[in-house]
């Protein structure tokens, strides 16, 4: 998690490795593990959302393709913030995201604890959570800048939190030593 706000980094499941897109949410069991680590469920509520996806194969397939569209229509909307999507003078994210936020959040069973929730509707409490993390940073931006990573062909989202604000890269380990070793050996070959 590099990003700095679970939004963003639920965002930054499918991105790029190399030079192939990959995507980290293929299944709903990797989408309740994600969950975990981005701080949006905990270990507890994880064991009980494995263990009833299989009795409710069909209500946890459809949530994972909520979470799968939620993701698509969030990471157009952060295209657009970050400058990278316009089309003529609209983005074709109007009107799209926040169904899918309402949506998710309609259900005041899973505002609650999971432990309290009934068990079909608890396997949507990943989507809920994620909607919960990213209405929290659009509708309360505060100073809250986001970036594009600059790393080729990375393009990951993270919030930059550097006071003159000169992050580039989602992780100077990785993208961030790709570039400069880039830009060091392009100017070792223009020296000679």
């Amino acid at each position: 998690m590099l990003a700095g706000d679970p939004s963003l980094d639920f965002a930054n499941t499918l991105h790029w490795r190399g030079r192939r897109l990959v995507d980290f949410l293929p299944d709903y069991q990797a989408l309740v593990a994600w969950s975990v680590p981005a701080g949006l469920l905990s270990e507890q509520e994880m064991a009980m959302l494995i263990d009833p996806a299989p009795a409710l194969r069909s209500e946890a397939e459809a949530t994972h393709a909520a979470a799968i569209a939620l993701r698509s229509a969030w990471r157009d909307c952060l295209d657009v913030r970050t400058g990278d999507l316009m089309l003529d003078g609209r983005s074709r994210t109007d009107g799209v995201l926040e169904p899918l936020l309402v949506s998710a959040l309609a259900d005041p069973r899973l505002l609650m604890s999971a432990v309290d929730a009934h068990r079909a509707h608890i396997v949507r409490l990943p989507v809920a959570r994620i909607a919960l993390a990213i209405a929290s940073l659009t509708l309360i931006p505060g100073d809250r800048q986001i970036g594009r990573c600059e790393g080729d062909p990375c393009g990951g989202f993270f919030l930059n939190t550097s006071r003159s604000k000169p992050r580039r890269w989602c992780s100077m380990e990785s993208c961030g030593n790709r570039a400069k070793a880039r830009g060091f050996r392009s100017r070792m070959i223009a020296e000679t």
